[in-house]
Parts: C-alpha cells; structure tokens; sequence
C-alpha cells in the first residue's frame, strides 16, 4: 500500500481523492434522484438507497461503489499522514481497519441495492457495518489531527461535531428495533440524509485542507 500510494502521489496528488469521492457520491445520487418520478419520492420519509430502485439506480450504484474506491484511497494515504511520534501505532491500527471496512462496506451497499429481500439483507448489512465503522474511524482521524501539528484543530473539532449525526443515526437505529420505540423509523430517513452531508463535508473540509497544505 505504501508503495502504491507513493507512486499515485507522484502522479496526483492522493488528498484530492477525498473530493473525488465525495463527487462520484452526489453524482449518483443527483443523477438517481432526477431521474426519479418527483411525486413519488421525499427525502423526510423516504431512505437515501431508496434512489437506487428508481429509473437512476444504477447511476446510484455506480455512485456509491466509485465513491468507495476513492474513499478507500483517501483514508489509507490520510493514516499515513499524521505524527508518528505523537500517536500511538495500536490506536493507526484500529483506525485503518475500521477505515478499510467502512469503505469496503459503502463498496458493498452499492454492488447490493435493490427490490430483492436477499439484496436489501445484503445492503442493510453493509449500511449498518459502514455506519458503525465509519463513525469510529471518523472519531479516530478527528483525535489524530488534535494531536498532529500539520493539521488544524478547528477542523478536528469540525469533524468531532460532524460525527455526532452519524452517532445519533446509530443509537436510534438500534432502538427503534425495540417494539416501543418503533415511532423513531419516522426520523431515521431524515437523519440518513443529514449523515451523508456531514461526510461530505468532512470529507471536503479534510481533503480540501491537506490539497491546500500540500500534506
């Protein structure tokens, strides 16, 4: 990875595969939502994935499974960035893997999305994974960049605040499992949609910080 990353760099400058990803991502999704019979879909009662069963959806796919690869790219050359005096190696170690399964999982959801129970198992899965991971690798990055000189600690405190939707997304997923707090399905769309704004821009915030460092 080393190796592949230094000659990429050497090529284009891997920060900015933060942005591209975040680009191939609202491709997709503006493509698939355009294309998606207007009357039929509201981003207040209606999941993100939603668009990928509309006329768009492969556009959608694409999107997401794009938007992966590149994000796969970004987190593993951001790790490599940060002190390695000032933060623990077990901590980098625990970050990238979590890095590694939330993108490969984000991949996943857009190879697995459709009408098909067994797709949407596969797909809801793969949300669940990312969610859970990215939260964590996300938390992880935002302490590192506290900790690192190279990097500002107002967007490591922008990112800290960004995660907490990703958090809340989280705790009530699991609670409107529970028969009496099943009303809670009737925010968790809404909530998806300001989750995914809030990666976007903290993958912008990040990725247009380091292009601009130079890092």
């Amino acid at each position: 990875m080393n190796i592949f990353l230094e000659k990429l760099n050497n090529i284009i400058p891997v920060s900015l595969f933060g942005l591209f990803s975040i680009t191939a991502g609202i491709f997709g999704d503006i493509i698939a939502f355009i294309m998606f019979p207007a009357q039929d879909y509201n981003c207040m009662t209606m999941a993100v994935s939603t668009l990928c069963l509309g006329p768009g959806g492969i556009f959608f796919n694409i999107g997401n499974i794009v938007s992966g690869v590149f994000a796969l790219i970004f987190v593993n050359y951001l790790i490599r960035t940060f002190s390695q005096e000032q933060i623990s190696k077990k901590l980098k170690r625990y970050a990238i893997i979590f890095a590694n399964i939330s993108c490969i999982s984000f991949i996943i959801l857009g190879v697995f999305c459709g009408s098909n129970i067994v797709i949407q198992y596969l797909h809801g899965t793969a949300a669940i994974t990312s969610w859970l991971t990215g939260f964590s690798y996300i938390t992880f990055y935002n302490v590192f960049m506290l900790k690192d000189h190279n990097y500002s600690k107002i967007i490591a405190i922008f990112g800290l605040i960004i995660s907490f939707p990703l958090l809340l997304l989280m705790i009530l997923f699991f609670l409107h499992l529970m028969p009496i707090f099943r009303f809670l399905i009737i925010v968790l769309p809404t909530l998806e949609w300001i989750n995914t704004i809030s990666i976007i821009l903290w993958y912008f915030s990040v990725s247009t910080y380091m292009t601009y460092k130079g890092i």
